[in-house]
């Protein structure tokens, strides 16, 4: 047992004990206690004023600091003291459908391009806030998260407002190879007031298949070579492939029939001057496969009949329409895009009456329509998107545009004389 001294008489006690029992004291050391404090109403009052203080400080800074708008997609709502806005991307034209992961077929050995377009509406009423919105912006970038280490990488614009996507309050042109892979694209917007919004689209690319066809190769001089040609294409080579026919500079005399797949018809002029030429209907009404390409060909017609009929897609480039009651007619679940073509000489030059919503390009740019009774009779066109007629002459027509279905059109830069 351990000892200890008592403090009061000194006498030898236990070192647990808590009395002497000689002098009867405590030996246990006692703590002066005092009442607490009571602090005054007015110092209460001011550090409850500062802790407010503190507070609304505090949540004034979590309110007003920069936001980040990144949900990893193609669309963002986004809300300030104005309301809520709906951003979104589209490759196409639906402003309120956002579009973030595209599956895109390249035909072998081409370039092609895509625009990708920023459509901003405005979340209770729909309407097109592009105006009001970009007010608050401060930059609008893009950037390649993915693609920009390929073969051939993407090439991308950056972002501006274009007339030709009146809807688009900002658009970027992204350009592509058959070598060039998946690709994802990230939007930035940098608001004025700090806040940043991020949009996404990915694209899957896929590589489509080519055929190709040579007067050298394949007896093609007559139109029953031609036409023994597409049937025997049509039976062997399945409408997943891409099918191109090189014609040789000739005249086609008789009708030409196009059914069940798409074909590409390639033109050419020969050391005289010739050029590849119909002088009968060529009939397109296929409708599996890509969109017809029709280039440098010539239809020359005795005043009767029409050069083109399509319920197929078909784009014509470089070609000409001369001598037709009708150049080219449109028609059915169709889309015809025709540039750098000339039509003269017809009662109409081309006439528009599809009812497709398989829309695709709406440029009829660099175009000559003469001498012909109506150049261009629109008289139902799919959508309500404008066409343009960016540099295309119209020269000494009986009417020019025959508007009969009040399609938008755009003719600022188109030139009458």
């Amino acid at each position: 047992m351990e000892w200890k001294n008592c403090p009061r008489c000194g006498a030898r006690i236990p070192q647990e004990a808590a009395f002497c029992p000689c002098c009867a004291q405590s030996v246990t050391q006692r703590r002066e206690l005092h009442p607490p404090r009571r602090l005054s109403r007015r110092v209460i009052r001011g550090a409850l004023l500062a802790l407010a203080l503190v507070t609304l400080a505090l949540t004034a800074w979590l309110y007003t600091r920069p936001r980040v708008y990144d949900n990893g997609t193609a669309e963002v709502i986004y809300t300030d003291s104005d309301g809520s806005y709906q951003l979104l991307l589209n490759h196409f034209g639906d402003r309120f459908q956002p579009m973030g992961d595209y599956a895109e077929e390249v035909e072998e050995g081409t370039t092609s391009n895509k625009p990708s377009r920023l459509f901003i509406n405005h979340v209770d009423t729909g309407v097109n806030a592009k105006e009001v919105f970009l007010r608050k912006v401060e930059t609008i970038t893009v950037e390649l998260l993915q693609g920009g280490d390929s073969p051939e990488p993407w090439q991308y614009t950056q972002p501006q407002a274009s007339d030709y996507d009146p809807e688009a309050a900002s658009r970027s042109i992204l350009t592509y190879t058959d070598r060039s892979g998946d690709m994802e694209l990230r939007w930035n917007i940098r608001m004025k007031n700090g806040d940043i919004i991020r949009l996404y689209q990915r694209m899957a690319l896929g590589v489509v298949p080519t055929r190709h066809f040579y007067p050298e190769d394949v007896p093609m001089d007559t139109m029953d070579d031609l036409q023994a040609l597409v049937d025997q294409i049509n039976e062997t080579i399945t409408s997943d492939v891409i099918v191109y026919i090189h014609l040789p500079a000739v005249t086609y005399e008789g009708s030409l029939l196009l059914e069940q797949r798409s074909m590409n018809l390639i033109g050419s002029e020969g050391p005289d001057g010739t050029r590849t030429t119909f002088t009968g209907t060529l009939q397109a009404t296929a409708q599996k496969g890509y969109i017809c390409q029709f280039q440098n060909l010539r239809f020359a017609g005795d005043g009767e009949g029409v050069g083109v009929s399509a319920s197929a897609r078909i784009n014509f480039f470089d070609c000409q329409f001369a001598g037709w009651r009708t150049g080219v007619l449109c028609y059915g679940n169709s889309w015809v895009n025709i540039k750098n073509s000339v039509f003269e000489d017809n009662t109409v030059g081309f006439h528009f009456n599809s009812t497709s919503d398989n829309r695709s390009d709406h440029m009829y740019s660099g175009n000559l329509f003469q001498r012909n009774g109506t150049a261009v009779l629109l008289e139902s066109v799919p959508g309500d998107q404008a066409l343009y007629f960016e540099g295309t002459r119209f020269s000494r027509n009986g009417t020019d545009i025959d508007n009969r279905c009040g399609q938008q059109i755009d003719i600022s830069q188109a030139v009458f004389e």
